[in-house]
């Protein structure tokens, strides 16, 4: 039986109140090491990580999280390091630790992480040897893989699944606060990195959230065309999310998308989020019945298998979107009765969204 290695949660905390008892609590008992790198909360922040009795260290912000990260990876006494937020939670089954679900001969490792409530899972690399090489790099979205990528050269086998799962809680609600503070450190964090996509991704998306669509289009062309030059899978996973952008973006002017879909999908054929979004634009283009067999193949897809890729889906997709873009492609070929079948697993899957058991009765479907 191979040895349990020990394991340090590295965590850099600013008004973390809400969250912080939360994170601690799933993580007592299952790392042998916690440190807290707080950078000036004002709220109950700094109480709630004393009484917990972890590592406390203070650091100004500097807006740079990677200087903060780094920090707390300086004080790090065990083997490897799991960095986990305020708002995450670790899981695992009761009475196991970290320790042992870790390769000691690996250089780092996928967890299975959940985005956001309602989100399928995806590999996220959260777990790596402390070594003074391993650090990360970048003012926002911070990321530790030119460190990793340097030291596993061509043996990409030292990178390890597992089964270790987090939770996001943070993306859970209104994020619109949060733009105004994002946006000066993305547009500098694009100067200085201008070939890591998923900056042009996130700036895309926050200047489309501050109402800036013009400047959030020709920003995502441009995440797109760097995209170009790296065709790792990370780098086309990221370039997949600028594609949903400019669909979303065309969608809202009311232009074709069909095409950029295309592009997309050529790519990352694994983007079901562009598959659903190409099902939404075959039937705006008065073509049901291709729109029909994109509904049937999303329905057709187990959720449980695509927690290892490298993009998270809305489960609506698989479930009541799916069902209802089939429903409306039904309604179109003049088929009622199977119509009012999909609008009525819809209301299965979604009880809360009213609209879809009133279409099905309306078309005639049975109350369940």
């Amino acid at each position: 039986m191979r040895r349990a290695v020990t394991v340090a949660a590295a965590l850099i905390v600013k008004n973390e109140a809400r969250f912080l008892e939360g994170c601690l609590e799933s993580l007592q008992g299952r790392v042998d090491e916690i440190i807290i790198v707080d950078t000036g909360s004002t709220d109950a922040t700094v109480t709630i990580a004393e009484q917990a009795g972890v590592k406390l260290l203070h650091r100004a912000w500097r807006d740079d999280f990677s200087e903060a990260r780094n920090t707390a990876l300086d004080a790090v006494t065990c083997d490897w390091v799991l960095y986990i937020d305020a708002d995450e939670r670790l899981r695992l089954e009761e009475g196991e630790t970290l320790g042992e679900k870790i390769d000691p001969e690996a250089i780092g490792a996928f967890v299975r992480f959940r985005p956001k409530t309602g989100y399928t899972r995806y590999r996220e690399l959260r777990l790596f040897r402390s070594d003074p090489r391993i650090r990360f790099r970048g003012r926002i979205h911070e990321t530790i893989w030119p460190s990793i990528w340097r030291i596993i050269g061509d043996a990409p086998s030292l990178l390890a699944n597992t089964s270790v799962e987090i939770d996001h809680l943070g993306y859970d609600g209104d994020q619109s606060h949060k733009h105004p503070r994002n946006l000066p450190l993305l547009e500098r964090a694009v100067r200085e990195e201008p070939d890591r996509v998923y900056y042009w991704h996130h700036l895309s998306e926050t200047l489309a959230a501050l109402g800036r669509l013009k400047e959030a289009e020709a920003v995502a062309l441009q995440g797109l065309t760097r995209a170009e030059k790296d065709l790792s899978v990370k780098q086309r996973a990221d370039a997949s999310l600028l594609v949903q952008t400019l669909v979303r973006l065309q969608m809202q002017r009311g232009e074709s998308p069909i095409d950029m879909i295309r592009r997309g999908l050529a790519r990352v054929p694994e983007d079901h989020a562009l598959l659903f979004f190409l099902g939404r634009a075959l039937l705006d283009a008065g073509r049901p019945d291709e729109a029909m067999q994109i509904a049937t193949r999303l329905r057709q897809i187990d959720e449980s298998t695509l927690q290892d890729g490298l993009l998270a889906f809305d489960y609506a997709v698989f479930r009541e979107k799916a069902c209802e873009l089939a429903a409306i492609a039904c309604l179109r070929l003049g088929r009622k009765q199977e119509a009012a079948a999909h609008f009525a697993e819809a209301a299965r899957f979604a009880p809360d969204e009213t609209h879809y058991g009133l279409k099905a009765r309306a078309l005639g479907a049975r109350a369940s």
